[in-house]
């Protein structure tokens, strides 16, 4: 079988020149525009010259542009095909894609704006921010952690299995827990809210409603509310109100957080750090 235009441009992206990589990125991310563009509008729009486009469809092993368009065009084609011919008596994509818009369509009607607002108060002026998420909650803690140390200090994090002496031993009164807490919902979390509430510390909590176990102990708590006929959790109201958050962070906290997060990325920079 013929590899496709996406398996051939994987196979030689490494080698291409920056132009190049440029006029292969969007072709891929704009499938159905490329299927449909002239080689000049297609560079404009990638932000090079036509020549590049040429180029391009040379090193991918294909006659011309006109040759490559047609490749794109017919597996474009043959996409929407497939979807339209798929049964939809048991297509598992369609459905979770059906509910997950489900929970994005309802997710701002159920948040609680004044809790939002005491939220980024809270991971604004706290001396020291602990989060925690265990279990499958884990992996949204450790994406809020991640995002949130770029634009404060004094930003810790427990681990996926359990609370560790430690962690308790750093909460104090000035400071802030952060639990996510998602069904079905960790023992460890109660265990370290009750001991943070102990410490006299603000706890604010991240769970899928008002009323979960997680939230009964909280002094702030947001939620994702689903509403499901069903069993269906989802993750991704979770990461949404997870970067509402960071972003409302970052335009209240002024000046010092985005120096920090300049700091940062200089550094990474200078670390050499990522890929691109």
């Amino acid at each position: 079988m013929e590899e496709s235009v996406l398996e051939t441009i994987k196979g030689v992206y490494s080698s291409l020149s920056p132009g190049q990589k440029k006029v292969a990125a969007y072709m891929i991310d704009h499938r159905e525009e490329s299927a449909l563009a002239t080689a000049s509008r297609l560079g404009r729009l990638a932000g090079v010259s036509e020549t590049t486009v040429i180029r391009l469809s040379n090193v991918l092993g294909f006659r011309g542009f006109s040759h490559l368009q047609e490749a794109i065009r017919e597996e474009f084609l043959m996409q929407k095909q497939s979807v339209r011919e798929h049964s939809p008596a048991y297509d598992v994509f369609s459905d979770v894609a059906e509910k997950e818009r489900h929970v994005f369509g309802q997710l701002l009607e159920q948040l609680d704006r004044g809790q939002l607002k005491q939220a980024v108060d809270a991971l604004i002026a706290a001396e020291q921010v602990h989060i925690a998420g265990f279990g499958s909650s884990y992996a949204v803690g450790y994406w809020f952690y991640a995002a949130l140390r770029m634009l404060r200090s004094r930003v810790s994090l427990s681990g996926p299995d359990g609370v560790a002496a430690e962690d308790i031993g750093d909460i104090r009164e000035n400071s802030l827990l952060v639990l996510f807490s998602f069904p079905r919902y960790r023992k460890e979390g109660m265990l370290l809210a009750e001991e943070a509430k102990k410490q006299g510390a603000v706890v604010l909590v991240l769970t899928n409603k008002a009323l979960a176990p997680p939230a009964r102990s909280a002094d702030i708590t947001v939620t994702t509310e689903e509403r499901m006929e069903s069993d269906y959790h989802s993750i991704a109201g979770a990461v949404s109100i997870s970067e509402m958050l960071i972003e409302a962070v970052m335009e209240e906290g002024g000046n010092e957080m985005r120096e920090r997060q300049q700091r940062m990325e200089q550094l990474y920079a200078e670390q050499n750090l990522f890929l691109e």
